[in-house]
């Protein structure tokens, strides 16, 4: 089960800012190989099916913007 993180965290390391799609994937995934962590990233999102239009505008992306990654993080906590 995914864990959120509290942005007050003193021990949260994570800088909301523009990322390559498989840096972020490797952010939540540190112990996986870079494609795996992309493979399970891409399943992750997957999941939230209400949020549709802002999945299929990032799909094809292989750098997200820092707005894109505010969204993402919404959805899934901090990595």
């Amino acid at each position: 089960m995914l864990q959120q993180s509290t942005t007050n965290n003193a021990t949260s390391h994570f800088e909301l800012k523009s990322y390559s799609r498989k840096e972020l994937a490797q952010m939540y995934f540190p112990d996986s190989s870079a494609d795996n962590a992309a493979q399970n990233f891409r399943r992750w999102l997957k999941l939230h099916t209400s949020h549709k239009q802002f999945l299929e505008s990032i799909h094809r992306k292989r750098y997200l913007l820092k707005s894109d990654v505010s969204m993402i993080v919404e959805l899934l906590g901090e990595p």
